[in-house]
């Protein structure tokens, strides 16, 4: 059951080790291959040919293998343990030359930990020990740990080369786990059928925007929008329809609304709005507008937004102990509009003695 959800899981992964297996084992063949053409007694050709296939023809394979696995992840760390066990068997045939043995089992190293953390690095020691008795069996055992110069030069690209192509990888899966971090971040702050940011975060832009008029003393008024009627909506039309109007709804406040103002959906058919810098008089005639222009949009056929709106309109003043004074003054204003005939504004100044629906042209 596990395994066949966790089917095709892997192939990124086993991509990125195949690049990195194609460099260190193409490079790394010049390492060993520098001590064997210094041995003496002169190497067998069936070594020579074993580290040619190591080299240059098994990442290929490997990587093939690896996807051939119902969960190629599975795959490419048990070919990470067949590379521990022929790093040991090779540290064995160059008799622990000291450079490249330290290299090989320091790019085997990190590859594992990079892989799997700790327990596949361990389990990659016992993979290298494991080949390193193997190359003993067939090979002997024999102690030659000095590096020539011609083996120090071969083991010089090794040692810029695949350090720099580690960092290159880690950077780039840094980048991109910090690009999927962003996203799920906005996710988390969005509303996932507007678009405009969920009640959650819009309060603590609020918040924010508390704070700072209350330190700063800068012009700030906060707007709840509630759409008229719009149960009927949805009990006449279906939830299909009600989703559409709220979609069209936000797009309308997007293309209504300053760059500067911050919409949120605060709840159900209610809609929030920050207008930064202003103060009442300017806010009630920019809202205004907007109830004109939407009451001109919700009249024509066809219109997947056909209700009006309600709106109550609040301005910071010193007096507000906190954000939750501020939203429920927006609130009060908000319900008077709607018990005064819906599709108007009330603001926190308002007289019921001349509340009025707009009349812009």
């Amino acid at each position: 059951m596990e395994t066949n959800r966790l089917a095709g899981k892997g192939k990124r992964f086993a991509a990125r080790l195949y690049r990195m297996r194609v460099i260190g084992l193409g490079i790394g063949f010049f390492c060993v291959a520098s001590v064997f053409a210094q041995a003496q007694p002169r190497v067998s050709p069936w070594l020579w040919a074993g580290l040619i296939f190591h080299g240059f023809i098994w990442p290929h394979l490997a990587y093939r293998a690896a996807l051939a696995w119902t969960v190629p992840y599975r795959g490419e760390r048990f070919n990470l343990m067949i590379d521990s066990a022929l790093g040991g068997f090779w540290l064995i045939a160059m008799r622990f030359n000291i450079l490249p043995s330290m290299l090989i089992l320091a790019m085997l190293s990190m590859n594992s930990i990079a892989a799997g953390g700790v327990r596949l690095f361990v389990r990659g020691i016992v993979a290298q020990l494991l080949g390193a008795v193997l190359g003993a069996a067939l090979l002997g055992l024999a102690f030659a740990p000095q590096s020539q110069m011609p083996t120090i030069l071969a083991c010089l690209p090794f040692m810029i080369l695949y350090p720099l192509a580690l960092g290159l990888l880690t950077y780039r899966l840094s980048q991109k786990l910090a690009k999927q971090a962003r996203e799920l971040e906005r996710l988390s702050q969005t509303d996932g059928l507007t678009g405009l940011w969920n009640r959650r975060h819009w309060e603590d832009l609020l918040a924010e925007w508390f704070e700072r008029c209350r330190q700063d003393r800068e012009a700030c008024c906060l707007v709840l929008f509630d759409l008229d009627h719009f149960k009927d909506v949805n009990d006449t039309e279906g939830h299909a329809a009600g989703d559409a109007a709220l979609r069209s709804f936000a797009l309308f406040l997007r293309g209504s609304l300053r760059p500067q103002d911050i919409a949120g959906r605060y709840g159900g058919e209610e809609f929030g709005v920050i207008m930064p810098g202003v103060r009442l008089p300017e806010a009630q005639r920019m809202v205004e507008r907007l109830l004109f222009n939407l009451r001109a949009r919700a009249g024509h056929a066809g219109e997947a937004l056909r209700c009006t709106s309600s709106a109550g309109l609040a301005e910071y003043s010193p007096g507000l102990g906190d954000i939750n004074e501020w939203v429920l003054e927006a609130d009060r204003c908000l319900y008077a509009a709607k018990a005064n005939g819906r599709d108007c504004l009330v603001t926190s100044e308002w007289d019921p003695g001349s509340a009025r629906r707009n009349a812009i042209g």
